[in-house]
C-alpha cells in the first residue's frame, strides 16, 4: 500500500449569544435573488439557462445600469417552484455589488437579495501516523456485517472539491457524479493532487472491502459513492464554490444521503431552502460541525434538517479541534483517519471532515440492512445506540450529541426489535412530594433492564419503574450485542399545592357513647382560566444576527394546573436603515427587508417552537410600522405582509399541552441580514391551565405524612375513642394540584369520672348543698359569662338543683401544697355511684388539714359498654419534690404547680389560669402548648 501524509481539512465557524458571524468569503461578483412566487410564473426553463426578455423582464433595467455579464438558476428544478425562483447573478464589475444588491432589495420583486458564499476547506499539516483503521475498530464496523449483511446498496453523494472516480479502492462502488463547476466538463475527478479532500471523504465512505488492497469501510460493499465535484479546476481546492447546487443535483439524481465535510460561518436563506429541499424529498444531510475547537455555529452544520458531526480520538475524548456545542447531532472519530488519496494513494486525515463521512457511511450500512426505516427513524437509530462518551469529556457535558456512534449496537438493537423502543409515564412527569410516577418500557422477552437517576444506578431490573424522586430518569436495555439507553423527560415536583382546610377540635367523656363529628372546611378551588406575564424591559434591536442588548424573557412562577393552550404576543418594528442599538433613532422612511425577519419561543422545558420563520413576509411597498402579533394555535396562517393580528405559529402549540408552565419563557428574535433592524418592544405570555376545571376533595387520615385514609367528606364520625387526645388530620386538594399540608384536629377524650378540686375557702355552697352534691350522680359543671361555676345534678331523691359552687376555676390534678391545705374534691360523668379510694360511696369527698403527698382514686360504679377504665387519679404533692407535668389542662381550668426542678409537656387550654413556680428550674420542653387566652406565669421562687 501507498502512503501519503496529507493535510488535515475543516470548517471554521463563530457564534456568541448575542451575535452571530456573518459570511466572510464570497464568490466574487455573485448574487443570489429569489424571485416573488408572483413574479415568478413565467420562470419555465428547465436548464440553468434563462431567458431575461420573456422570463425575468424586470431585471432589464438592473443588467443596463449595473452591467450582469451572466444570469442562470443554480438549482434548475422544475418540481419545486421554490428552487426554481431562486436565480444567481454574475458581475462584470464586482466593486458595484453592494449598489446592486441595494438596488434589487428597492425594486420589491425578490423574496431575499444576497451575496453567494464560499465555503472552505482549512487544512493544517497532519503530524499524526496511524498505520491502521481504529476507527471502524471502534465504531465495530465488523462485528456488524456479522450481525447483518446488509442488502440492496444506499447511495451517497460527496459534495466536494473533487473525487478520483477510478482510483483502485474506490472505482468499484462508484455510481455517475458530475462536476458542478462546469457546464462542459462533467468530469469530477481532480485536477491534480491537490485537490485530494474530496477523495479522502469518498473512501471513508465507501471504499472496497475485501478486495485485498487498500482499505475497508463502513459501508462493506452497501454503500454506493455519487462523486459530486463542487470546486472549478482553476478554483481554490480549499474552497467550495458550488456545493448547493451539487446537493440538488444529489437529490434529483437518486442520492439518498448527501455527505458534507465542509462549511463556514453566517447563515444563507438560499441555503437553507435547499437543505429543506433535500429534508422533503426524504434524503438525509450529514455535515461537519467544524475544526475550530470553540462552539461557534458552523454552515451548513447549523442549519435545520442537517445531522452536524463532531470529531473523536482514539480515546472517545474530543479532538482538540473539533468544535462543539448544542447543535451538534452524534460524534465520530475524526483523527488519524486512513483513507483514499489522488492517485492510487493513501493518507491519515484529521478533522470533522473524517468524522463526517463515517457517519455517512453508518447510515447508509443501516438503511442498507432496514430499508423500510424513515429518514426520523433512522436518525434516531443512530443517535439512540451511540455510545455514552460523557466520561471522556466531563466539560462537554450536552455539547458533542448523543455520543459516539455505534453500529454494531445500530444494528443488533434493530435485529432485536429494540430500535423504537421509548418510555411511557404514568400518570405525569409532573407530580407531588409523596406521591410517584410510573415509568415503563414495552415487556420484551430476553431484555435486561437497567434504571438509572441522575447518572446513578437504581436497583429495579424490571420493564418499569415506579419513581417516587423527581431527576432525570434513564433506561438502558439489552439484548445480545444491542444495548440501548432511553432518556425520559425529566421529573419534576409539583410545588403548588391545595390552601388547606380548617378544622375543629372536640371534647368528650369517655365510653360517653356520643358520635363525635369532625368537620374540615375546604376553601374552593376557585382559580383563573389563565395567567400572564409581560416583558418590561427595554427595546432590543436585532440585525444581521447582531442583538443590542440581553435576551428578551419572562419568569412565570404563581401558575397553577398544566398547560391546556398557550397565547404569545410580540410587538416589533422592522425599521428602515441603521443597525441593532439605532432602535431609538427615527425610521428612514424606506421600505425594510421584511423577509428578515423571524420569531422562535423557547419554552421552560427546553423545546423550541417556530413562530415565524424567516422569509415568510415579502418586501412590501411601505413601512408596515408597529406590528402587534399573537400567536396560539387554530388562528389564521402568516400572510406575506406583516400587519397586526391573531395567527397560528409555524410549529403548533398542541405538544405543550400538559407541560409545567412556570419557568422561563424566552423569545428568540431572527434578523438574518445587516441593516434595517429588526426592534422587539414587546412579549407576553398568556398560558391557559387546566386549572379552572379543578374540583375540590376532602379527606381524612390517621397521620400526618402517609398513614390510611379514614374519610373522603368533610365529616368525621368517631365515638367511644381512647382516653387522651386523638389525633386526625384533614386534608384538601384540587385537581391538577398537589394535596395541602395536612390539617390536625384533636378530639380528647377525658377520663370518666372526671376529678375537679376546689380550695376550702373558695367554695361558695353551704354545708347541706355540699352533703347534697356529694350524694348526687351526673354531676356536670358549666361556667357562665361572668366566670362563675356551677354544679348540676340529681340528689338521692331524683330532683335536679343547680349550685353556684365557686367564682373560680377548678383546681385539676396535681395540685402543689406548701402548707396544711384543705380542698372539697368532686367526681363528674358517672351514671352511678362513685367509689374513692378512701372507701366513700358519693360523688365528692372533702380532704382536711393535708400537709403530705397524697394520692387519691375514683371509679365509676356502673354497667360499662366499653373496657372498664383504670381509675381516675387526683395527686397533691409537697413543693419540695420535682415534678414532670404532662397530659392536657381543659378549658376553664385553675392549676399552681409549685416544685423543686419543674419540666412540664403540658397542653394548656384555654381559657384557664396556670402558674408554674419552682425554687431551683423550669423547664418547658417540646410539646408544651399554652394556647392563645391562657393567663400563665413560670416564676422561680419559694412556694406561697
Amino acid at each position: 500500500m501507498k502512503y501519503l501524509f496529507g493535510l488535515i481539512f475543516s470548517v471554521l465557524v463563530c457564534f456568541n449569544s448575542f451575535s452571530q458571524k456573518r459570511i466572510t468569503e464570497f464568490s466574487e461578483g455573485e448574487i443570489y435573488i429569489k424571485v416573488k412566487p408572483e413574479f415568478g410564473k413565467k420562470i419555465r426553463s428547465t436548464t440553468k439557462t434563462l431567458n431575461v426578455a420573456t422570463e425575468v423582464p424586470f431585471l432589464s433595467n438592473t443588467i443596463a445600469i449595473s452591467n450582469i455579464s451572466k444570469v442562470e438558476k443554480p438549482f434548475s428544478n422544475f418540481k419545486n417552484k421554490d428552487l426554481n425562483n431562486i436565480i444567481r447573478l454574475k458581475l462584470k464589475d464586482s466593486d458595484k455589488i453592494d449598489d446592486i444588491i441595494d438596488q434589487l432589495k428597492l425594486d420589491g420583486y425578490y423574496v431575499y437579495v444576497e451575496r453567494v458564499g464560499v465555503r472552505k476547506i482549512i487544512s493544517t499539516p497532519n503530524d499524526t501516523d496511524f498505520g491502521s483503521q481504529w476507527s471502524l475498530t471502534k465504531i465495530k464496523a465488523n462485528q456488524a456485517w456479522d450481525v447483518n449483511p446488509g442488502g440492496s446498496p444506499v447511495v451517497v453523494a460527496v459534495v466536494d472539491n473533487a473525487i478520483q472516480t477510478n482510483h483502485p479502492d474506490l472505482a468499484a462502488n462508484m455510481v455517475a457524479g458530475k462536476d458542478m463547476s462546469s457546464t462542459l466538463d462533467t468530469d469530477p475527478n481532480p485536477p491534480n493532487a491537490n485537490f485530494s479532500h474530496g477523495t479522502h471523504v469518498a473512501g471513508i465512505v465507501s471504499a472496497v472491502t475485501n478486495n485485498s488492497i487498500g482499505i475497508a469501510s463502513a459501508g462493506n460493499n452497501k454503500v454506493k459513492i455519487m462523486p459530486i465535484k463542487a470546486t472549478p479546476d482553476g478554483g481554490d481546492p480549499n474552497s467550495i464554490y458550488y456545493g448547493f447546487e451539487g446537493i440538488i443535483w444529489a437529490v434529483d439524481n437518486g442520492a439518498k444521503i448527501v455527505s458534507l465535510s465542509w462549511g463556514g460561518a453566517g447563515f444563507s436563506q438560499a441555503e437553507q431552502d435547499v437543505i429543506d429541499y433535500a429534508f422533503n424529498n426524504g434524503v438525509i444531510v450529514v455535515a461537519a460541525a467544524g475544526n475550530d475547537n470553540s462552539d461557534e455555529l458552523s454552515y451548513p452544520a447549523a442549519y435545520n434538517h442537517v445531522i452536524s458531526v463532531a470529531s473523536l480520538d482514539i480515546s472517545d475524548a474530543r479532538s482538540s479541534f473539533s468544535s462543539f456545542g448544542s447543535t451538534v447531532d452524534i460524534s465520530a472519530p475524526g483523527r488519524g483517519i486512513l483513507s483514499t488519496i489522488p492517485f492510487g494513494l493513501y493518507a491519515s486525515y484529521n478533522g470533522t471532515s473524517m468524522a463526517t463521512p463515517l457517519i455517512s457511511s453508518c447510515l447508509a450500512y443501516i438503511w442498507s440492512c432496514f430499508p423500510g426505516l424513515t429518514t426520523a427513524q433512522l436518525e434516531n437509530v443512530l443517535k439512540s445506540t451511540a455510545d455514552d462518551i460523557s466520561t471522556a469529556n466531563p466539560s462537554f457535558s450536552g455539547k458533542l450529541g448523543a455520543g459516539r456512534v455505534n453500529l454494531l449496537n445500530a444494528v443488533s438493537c434493530l435485529n432485536e426489535n429494540l430500535a423504537e423502543i421509548s418510555l411511557n409515564i404514568s400518570p405525569s412527569r409532573y407530580f407531588c412530594v409523596g406521591d410517584s410516577a410510573i415509568i415503563s418500557a414495552p415487556l420484551a422477552a430476553g431484555v435486561d433492564y437497567v434504571w438509572k437517576r441522575n447518572g446513578v444506578i437504581l436497583p429495579d431490573t424490571d420493564n418499569s419503574f415506579t419513581a417516587f424522586q423527581d431527576g432525570n430518569y434513564t433506561l438502558t436495555v439489552s439484548k445480545g450485542f444491542c444495548i440501548k439507553t432511553i432518556e425520559s423527560k425529566p421529573l419534576v415536583y409539583n410545588v403548588v399545592q391545595s390552601p388547606s382546610p380548617s378544622v375543629n377540635n372536640l371534647e368528650d367523656s369517655y365510653c360517653s357513647g356520643k358520635l363525635n363529628t369532625l368537620f374540615a372546611t375546604s376553601p374552593l378551588c376557585n382559580f383563573p382560566h389563565f395567567y400572564q406575564k409581560t416583558y418590561t424591559g427595554p427595546t432590543v434591536g436585532f440585525d444581521g444576527f447582531e442583538q443590542s442588548g440581553s435576551d428578551i424573557s419572562v419568569t412565570m412562577t404563581e401558575a397553577v394546573g398544566l398547560i391546556d393552550s398557550l397565547e404569545v404576543s410580540i410587538a416589533w418594528h422592522k425599521k428602515d436603515g441603521g443597525g441593532a442599538t439605532t432602535c431609538e433613532t427615527g425610521d428612514g422612511g424606506g421600505i425594510p427587508f421584511n423577509e428578515e425577519v423571524g420569531f422562535k419561543l423557547l419554552s421552560p422545558s427546553g423545546q423550541l417552537y417556530n413562530l415565524l420563520i424567516e422569509g415568510t413576509y415579502s418586501r412590501g411597498l411601505t413601512s408596515s410600522g408597529l406590528v402587534t402579533m399573537v400567536f396560539k394555535n387554530n388562528a389564521p396562517g402568516v400572510g406575506i405582509t406583516p400587519v397586526s393580528g391573531s395567527f397560528s405559529p409555524q410549529t403548533s402549540f398542541s405538544s405543550m399541552t400538559g407541560e409545567f408552565p412556570n419557568g422561563v419563557w424566552k423569545l428568540l428574535p431572527v434578523d438574518n441580514s445587516l441593516l434595517d433592524p429588526l426592534c422587539v418592544s414587546g412579549f407576553g405570555i398568556k398560558v391557559y391551565t387546566n386549572a379552572h376545571l379543578a374540583v375540590q376533595t376532602t379527606t381524612w387520615w390517621d397521620a400526618s405524612i402517609g398513614g390510611n385514609m379514614l374519610s373522603n367528606s368533610e365529616e368525621l364520625v368517631r365515638s367511644n375513642l381512647p382516653l387522651g387526645i386523638n389525633n386526625y388530620y384533614a386534608q384538601s386538594q384540587c385537581t391538577g394540584l398537589c394535596p395541602s399540608p395536612r390539617q390536625k384536629a384533636e378530639i380528647l377524650v377525658k377520663s370518666t369520672p372526671e376529678i375537679f378540686g376546689f380550695p376550702f375557702e373558695n367554695v361558695s355552697i353551704t354545708i347541706p348543698q355540699s352533703a347534697e352534691i356529694a350524694n348526687s350522680t351526673n354531676i356536670q359543671f358549666s361556667k357562665n359569662t361572668q366566670n362563675q361555676f356551677s354544679v348540676t345534678g340529681q340528689n338521692d331523691n331524683n330532683q335536679a338543683f343547680s349550685y353556684q359552687i365557686s367564682a373560680n376555676a377548678p383546681h385539676l390534678s396535681p395540685v402543689s401544697i406548701c402548707d396544711s391545705v384543705d380542698y372539697v374534691l368532686i367526681a363528674t360523668g358517672c351514671s352511678g355511684p362513685v367509689l374513692w379510694s378512701t372507701g366513700e360511696i358519693n360523688a365528692g369527698i372533702i380532704i382536711r388539714n393535708l400537709k403530705s403527698n397524697l394520692n387519691i382514686t375514683a371509679v365509676c360504679y356502673q354497667n360499662w359498654n366499653c373496657p372498664v377504665p383504670s381509675p381516675t387519679n387526683f395527686n397533691f404533692i409537697r413543693a419540695t419534690a420535682d415534678k414532670f407535668v404532662n397530659g392536657v389542662l381543659m378549658a376553664n381550668s385553675n392549676q399552681n404547680i409549685f416544685a423543686k426542678d419543674l419540666i412540664s409537656v403540658q397542653k394548656i387550654q384555654p381559657v384557664s389560669s396556670v402558674i408554674y413556680r419552682a425554687s431551683e428550674s423550669i423547664l418547658l420542653s417540646p410539646g408544651f402548648v399554652a394556647e392563645k387566652g391562657n393567663i400563665f406565669q413560670a416564676q422561680i421562687g419559694n412556694c406561697f
